[in-house]
């Protein structure tokens, strides 16, 4: 999978502790994303099951309550999402799982999403979505519209929907927007949640 970045513990992508993984690469093409180092279809390709045992490492370290997937766009490799979700589940089914997607909704039931690298059809699409929609708690679906925006919880625009696919979360759960930011080794600044006033630069 292509991999931008993984956060070992975050509180801005969803309820309680979390762990948040960056899939690199997005065609979506929303317009004011400010995550526009995330969309090339290139950098470096890590192992599914690598990816997976720096999160169980990053629960056992942090107690995370789950993990959320982000991006890019998570659906775009939908084969390495399903298989780090199952993966995750075997090692450590106490996870929650959640993602922000830039499709809506009935274009996933549909399968009329594109995936990098092959050529899989709608009914392999539509499968595959299935198969994740199952695993997750929640997910925050639909375009980034910069000429809506919004401050309800986990949405930074009000057409993007919030659905709870399981019954371990009810809309009581999920805080208002935050943004953490973390200075790393050599002052590098990583930022993540809902810069709805900007960047802090």
């Amino acid at each position: 999978m292509l991999l931008h970045a993984l956060i070992p513990a975050s509180r801005a992508n969803g309820p309680g502790l979390r762990a948040v993984v960056f899939f690199q690469g997005c065609s979506v093409g929303c317009v004011g994303c400010w995550n526009s180092r995330t969309h090339p279809f290139h950098g470096a390709e890590v192992p599914v099951d690598v990816v997976a045992q720096d999160l169980v490492r990053a629960q056992a370290q942090h107690t995370l309550e789950g993990v959320t997937f982000s991006g890019g766009e998570p659906m775009q490799q939908a084969d390495s999402l399903l298989r780090l979700i199952q993966g995750l589940h075997q090692q450590a089914p106490e996870l929650s799982f959640g993602m922000f997607s830039g499709y809506a909704e009935h274009e996933l039931a549909k399968g009329r999403y594109w995936t990098w690298g092959d050529g899989s059809s709608e009914q392999h699409r539509r499968r595959l979505w299935q198969e994740i929609r199952a695993c997750l708690d929640f997910a925050v679906v639909g375009r980034f519209n910069q000429a809506q925006p919004g401050s309800q919880p986990l949405r930074t625009t009000r057409n993007q929907v919030l659905r709870l696919f399981s019954h371990r979360y009810t809309p009581a759960d999920f805080s208002e927007e935050l943004t953490e930011v973390s200075i790393k080794e050599g002052g590098r600044a990583e930022v993540t949640g809902f810069p709805t006033r900007g960047l802090p630069w």
